[in-house]
């Protein structure tokens, strides 16, 4: 018979999302997870089958908030173009009271190597990229958006330069800097 959790699993992958975003995977040790769970070690082995495990939920559980930080600007009645600063301009708060970066590109930098998490990377850079392509798409057929190039290419532009913001705001504080980062970045689409 299945044993039956009795902790708030959403809290535990809050807890072991924060240990992993701040240290990375190689630089947290299961005692981390210990603690900032609160569970005992089998537990996290016997709920989540082990720390690689748990980093998964732990990146799963970053991208389900990312993705519902978008979800009001994506329904939002604002133009496309508009719709795009307003993402890059979500993240500003974050980059001031935060240093840590974007869960994602430190799991890029740190675990590519890694054949599932790879997979899993490169995955949520397409939905990352389609979402921004749509936008792009969406954009110039209304006509806010140049069609200097294609949706596709502009939408790798657009990712580049969200992620180069995101690592620049690890050390970079100031308003004017970045918000000069999206105004320029954006400007080769108009």
């Amino acid at each position: 018979m299945p044993r039956i959790e009795t902790f708030n699993r959403e809290q535990v992958l809050q807890n072991a999302m924060q240990v992993f975003w701040e240290r990375g995977y190689n630089a947290t040790s299961m005692q981390d997870l210990v603690d900032a769970t609160r569970l005992n070690r089998s537990s996290i082995y016997n709920s989540f089958g082990g720390k690689m495990e748990l980093y998964q939920a732990s990146l799963n559980k970053y991208l389900e908030d990312t993705q519902s930080q978008f979800a009001p600007i994506l329904n939002s009645d604002k133009n496309p173009l508009d719709k795009i600063r307003s993402i890059f301009e979500s993240f500003l708060s974050e980059i001031y009271h935060d240093s840590r970066g974007c869960m994602s590109m430190n799991c890029k930098s740190e675990m590519s190597s890694n054949e599932d998490l790879r997979k899993w990377l490169e995955i949520t850079q397409e939905q990352t990229l389609t979402m921004f392509q749509q936008l792009i798409q969406e954009g110039q057929n209304q006509g806010d958006i140049n069609k200097n190039q294609s949706c596709r290419v502009y939408a790798w532009h657009v990712f580049n330069s969200f992620q180069g913001f995101r690592m620049t705001g690890i050390l970079e504080k100031q308003t004017g800097v970045l918000k000069s980062i999206i105004d320029n970045s954006l400007s080769i689409l108009k």
